[in-house]
């Protein structure tokens, strides 16, 4: 049996308060990497007189997912961040836990819990849904068989775009995943249209 993926469609923020020391976790939805550094650049700004930045995110095709600690003792922060998006199934999502040094060291447990439980309250205050797994097929053939399909995509409501490179003509269809056989079907109506 697998294992139900979710993800988040908005940000939810929670903090926690830790012998003297704040921690603040934004939990939102990530598409790659480069848009989590857009939202890491945002909260830093945000929150400039704090003290560590750590972090985990699961995000793309195919998934790239990293954690970082940010200065603080190794493993103590990103990766308990990380095992909460893992052990809630969250992909496509990141979350950045902002830490406000209030004068007194938690150790390492103490870290760990901390942030694993600022992680964990903005997981539920937001709201998990479904992760869809999207499908990519790209069909070749003649431009005029590509514009009849496309329009047999079209009326389908498939994502379906043309790409002209030059002489060659290529359609990229995202799909979910159960609906690859009705695609296919369509395909082999054209004898002269290949998909890969």
């Amino acid at each position: 049996m697998s294992v139900k993926k979710l993800t988040v469609s908005k940000e939810s923020t929670y903090s926690i308060r830790s012998n003297k020391s704040t921690f603040i976790a934004y939990l939102f939805p990530l598409v790659n990497e480069s848009e989590f550094k857009g939202q890491l650049n945002v909260i830093k700004k945000l929150h400039a007189k704090a003290s560590h930045f750590c972090f985990a995110y699961q995000c793309g095709d195919p998934l790239s997912t990293r954690a970082n600690d940010d200065g603080e003792p190794s493993g103590s922060a990103g990766l308990p961040i990380l095992g909460q998006l893992k052990s809630n199934q969250l992909i496509n999502a990141g979350c950045i836990v902002v830490r406000y040094y209030g004068g007194t060291k938690l150790g390492i447990p103490g870290l760990i819990s901390a942030y694993k439980n600022a992680c964990l309250g903005a997981i539920h205050a937001n709201e998990c849904t479904p992760y869809i797994e999207f499908l990519r097929i790209q069909v070749h053939g003649t431009y005029p068989s590509l514009m009849r399909f496309l329009s047999i995509a079209t009326q389908q409501g498939w994502n379906a775009t043309l790409n002209s490179f030059q002489e060659e003509h290529v359609i990229h269809v995202q799909i979910e995943q159960e609906q690859k056989q009705r695609v296919l079907n369509k395909i082999s109506l054209f004898s002269d249209l290949t998909w890969s």
